[in-house]
């Protein structure tokens, strides 16, 4: 890229909750999320952030996350105030349509979340571009779209 040397660097969705330790259990349950850990506020963070120095800090969340399909996402309370739900961004898990393994994978999770309070908005079925491709909107409202696509550039 014109004269700017290339660096590892990686793209980790965090999200923001009202409750993140409520959503860290949600998506345990709902998504089989794994690895999933959480780190309560100390009482220097909570004066950092101007927040009542009275709130249950084993209740809150400063950092925490998980992983859907192997893929780091992480998450805290939404401590500057009350988070809203945006359909500008949504989270999507690609798989190499030629990786069966893969395939099957993101194939079962659709048909679980379909199971669950999950909101279909598309179904996992065949694009005019290749693979196959379905979209949900989770009980946080955030839209997540399952793709399989022809070949995967490297990380």
């Amino acid at each position: 890229m014109n004269g700017v040397p290339m660096m590892q660097a990686k793209l980790i969705p965090y999200l923001e909750f009202e409750n993140a330790k409520e959503a860290i259990t949600y998506y345990e349950q709902v998504f089989g999320a794994t690895d999933a850990y959480r780190v309560s506020p100390t009482a220097d963070e909570v004066e950092q952030f101007g927040l009542e120095p009275t709130m249950n800090l084993a209740e809150m969340t400063m950092s925490g996350g998980f992983r859907v399909m192997g893929l780091d996402i992480q998450c805290a309370d939404a401590l500057m105030g009350q988070p809203t739900s945006s359909t500008l961004v949504s989270l999507m898990i690609a798989v190499d349509e030629q990786d069966s393994e893969g395939v099957k994978a993101l194939t079962d999770l659709y048909q679980h979340l379909l199971k669950s309070d999950i909101k279909a908005i598309s179904p996992f079925t065949t694009q005019t571009a290749g693979g196959k491709m379905g979209q949900v909107v989770d009980a946080y409202g955030i839209t997540w779209i399952l793709r399989e696509q022809p070949m995967l550039l490297d990380n």
